[in-house]
């Protein structure tokens, strides 16, 4: 039986941590215990926010190389969907880009919550709860870090198309995640509303009863950057609030969430060091570089599916947080604690030689005689058609942006270095060099060695049949496997 994974990415950390689990599905990671079908709900009021439109690309561009090349492959090998996309019927109002729409959040909060229609006593009973900048917050930005504005808002996500065609595919078997940080306001308020809402079983929504007995698992971001100063003093977002947000929520969680046993797995992560993000309350200025507790983040989704099966025989909260084994400042594979090591290694480094490759080598590569350029190898032309050049380039060029700017923290994510030429393609992996050859000695990392890979594997015949796209991921999946395993080894 084929089983979903539905993962809530809940503001702008939701968002990046989509993005760096799309990052590894495209790398060849793949989820455990039969779930074959990953579909990211992004939840976050700033419908213009960059970190969330960055995703929302990535995931369409991973989609459309998946649609055109197949999924029996170990590079983008699987299946990512929209809530759209899992119904069959035609609903005019239902996403179809990732993004759940939220109703009133277009707006300031006091339209939201029709304050000047309301009688003196319930005006009385709001001032006293929201003080008049609340009132007055324009939410097309976000909740800025008021989860109490936030917790009224979110808590009509149950009423919205998306929930309802959530709740409608949901299967026996399928799972949730959900992604939020606990020192913001989109974040903090919603987990525990969500969770709330999926926890509790309404006899009029379809599919209820599976859900609030399905599998659930959460990772929760403690703080891990700041923001810098907007050179005024007005800023709505200060971070030396952060922690104390953090502390009442993780209080509030100790209470909700863990005593009853509403989640069956917990994670958390954060990262103390000083790490500075350009100030910006939201929409397309809000564009944080990726940072390896995403990534890490990333790889508690993974781990939270491959013991579902140990979950399901334990009714009490796991909790879990991410380490690493050594290391200060720039982390490398070796840095890393074996399992997240042995997660890592091959899949990111195929994928970072295949970004490579092409940036470095494919001119070589078309200028080559062999099977590669002939009948039954790829055409000429495919290099012009919008799978290459809208789709599988620009999103090599998303997962190397990724890569570098996690190089860029305080506490960096730095497996890989960029000095390389065609011949010494394959010397990429901090502490894993490769024989570049001498005198009396061949060259190991050259690039040479995958053309003349690419043009034995097409001279086999074996992938004859297949269309150009899907014989283009099928060359390089088998022909990058083969070498970043001798280059580890």
């Amino acid at each position: 039986m084929i089983n979903k994974l539905y993962v809530f990415g809940i503001g702008g950390t939701g968002s990046r941590v989509i993005k760096a689990l799309t990052m590894l599905l495209a790398s060849g990671i793949k989820l455990e215990n039969n779930f074959d079908i990953v579909v990211p709900i992004i939840i976050d009021p700033d419908t213009a926010n960059g970190d969330l439109n960055r995703t929302a690309d990535i995931l369409m561009k991973y989609q459309n190389i998946v649609n055109k090349s197949g999924e029996n492959n170990a590079l983008f090998g699987t299946k990512i969907k929209t809530l759209n996309q899992l119904t069959n019927e035609n609903v005019p109002n239902l996403s179809n880009n990732f993004k759940f729409s939220i109703d009133g959040s277009g707006q300031e909060f006091g339209e939201s919550i029709d304050y000047n229609g309301l009688d003196a006593e319930n005006k009385s009973l709001i001032d006293l709860l929201f003080s008049k900048a609340n009132i007055k917050a324009d939410m097309t930005v976000g909740f800025k870090g008021n989860p109490n504005i936030g917790s009224v808002v979110l808590n009509k996500i149950v009423d919205s198309q998306e929930y309802h065609e959530f709740s409608n595919s949901f299967n026996e078997g399928d799972a949730i995640f959900i992604i939020s940080s606990i020192f913001g306001g989109t974040g903090a308020s919603g987990f525990p509303l969500l969770l709330k809402n999926l926890r509790t079983n309404d006899a009029g929504r379809l599919n209820s009863d599976l859900i609030s007995k399905a599998n659930i698992g959460a990772i929760s971001y403690l703080p891990y950057f700041k923001v810098s100063d907007n050179n005024n003093n007005e800023k709505e977002i200060d971070s030396a609030t952060f922690f104390g947000k953090a502390k009442a929520a993780l209080s509030y969680y100790e209470h909700a969430i863990f005593k009853s046993n509403a989640i069956n797995t917990f994670y958390h992560i954060g990262d103390n060091a000083n790490n500075n993000m350009k100030y910006a309350e939201g929409k397309a200025d809000q564009k944080n570089d990726a940072h390896f507790v995403e990534l890490a983040g990333a790889l508690s989704i993974i781990d939270f599916v491959k013991n579902i099966p140990l979950s399901n025989n334990n009714n009490d909260t796991e909790i879990k947080e991410f380490g690493i084994e050594n290391g200060i400042g720039k982390l490398k594979f070796d840095s890393l604690g074996q399992v997240a090591k042995d997660n890592l290694r091959v899949p990111l480094s195929k994928l970072y030689l295949l970004s490579n490759f092409i940036k470095i080598s494919m001119d070589n590569l078309l200028k080559s005689t062999g099977y590669y350029n002939g009948d039954k190898g790829i055409s000429k032309d495919f290099y012009n058609s919008d799978f290459y050049k809208s789709e599988f380039t620009p999103f090599l060029n998303y997962f190397k942006e990724w890569i570098d700017e996690m190089k860029k923290n305080d506490i960096s994510f730095m497996p890989f270095h960029d000095n390389q030429d065609h011949d010494t393609l394959f010397d990429f992996i901090i502490g894993n060099e490769v024989d570049k050859g001498g005198i009396f000695s061949k060259n190991k990392a050259t690039g040479k060695i995958l053309i003349e890979e690419a043009n034995k594997l097409i001279k086999t015949g074996i992938l004859d049949n297949e269309k150009q796209e899907a014989r283009f991921i099928k060359i390089f999946d088998t022909i990058l496997g083969n070498q970043i395993i001798k280059i580890l080894n």
